[in-house]
């Protein structure tokens, strides 16, 4: 019987071209998404590549919804294999005093709590079969923050964190966790950051980036199935996927 993953964030892009690449080689698929339209049309695309699909509308930043996820993966499919947990936003740039506690609140809602309520909920599944994998959609901000986007690097230095203790923690348990730190994505996740892109902002970034290479959601579902399958070696790491901006 074919692996079972669930993924969040998968209604565009690195959920999007994850599910689509494991469907491909087969594996079972619960896709999560607030984004039903596109989450649908993933799953459809999914099952035309021959994969058994479910799809959950989900606001991750809310318990019920997230244990409702869940529950139904599990009874669709019985179990959980592996959880790329990759639901994530961007906000506005901005100088960290100039944030308001509404943007705060909403980016640490579905990039920390969302991620912290699906590993709640996932890994009890995972105990009850006997293991399984978690890849965390990290960031090349958990390594360095860019200018004028520090809310968002701290709510990845916190998954980073999350991502460690699950290594540390669960190892013994045969559970274990990768975080995937990509830079620049060709995605649709910055589009509300440029909102606030100034020519100031623009020579800050450059001024304090090093030179990278932008990757597409595909390049970087390559990295997280690296993870999925190297994951018992790569436990408690994090996995620098971002294009030569920074080597640690």
């Amino acid at each position: 019987m074919s692996k079972v993953v669930l993924i969040t964030g998968a209604a565009t892009g690195l959920g999007r071209a994850t599910a689509l690449k494991l469907a491909q080689e087969g594996y079972r698929l619960s896709l999560v998404d607030y984004n039903d339209e596109d989450g649908n049309d993933t799953a459809e695309r999914a099952r035309e590549l021959g994969a058994e699909v479910i799809f959950v509308k989900a606001d991750v930043s809310k318990e019920e919804e997230v244990r409702q996820y869940v529950a139904q993966t599990v009874e669709a499919f019985g179990a959980i294999d592996y959880f790329h947990n990759n639901a994530g936003i961007m906000i506005p740039f901005r100088l960290l005093h100039e944030y308001s506690s509404e943007e705060y609140d909403r980016l640490m809602n579905i990039n920390v709590k969302g991620a912290f309520l699906g590993i709640k909920y996932v890994i009890p599944v995972m105990l009850e079969h006997g293991g399984g994998v978690i890849i965390n959609t990290v960031s090349s901000n958990s390594f360095k923050p860019t200018a004028y986007n520090g809310v968002y690097a701290a709510s990845k230095h916190a998954l980073a964190g999350l991502t460690k203790s699950i290594g540390q923690d669960y190892q013994d348990k045969h559970i274990y966790a990768v975080g995937v730190a990509p830079n620049t994505m060709q995605t649709n996740i910055s589009a509300q950051a440029i909102s606030t892109y100034t020519e100031e902002v623009g020579a800050k970034i450059a001024a304090t980036t090093a030179p990278n290479i932008p990757a597409t959601a595909e390049e970087i579902a390559d990295v997280v199935i690296f993870a999925m399958g190297g994951a018992k070696m790569l436990n408690g790491s994090v996995v620098n996927c971002a294009g030569g901006q920074i080597y640690t």
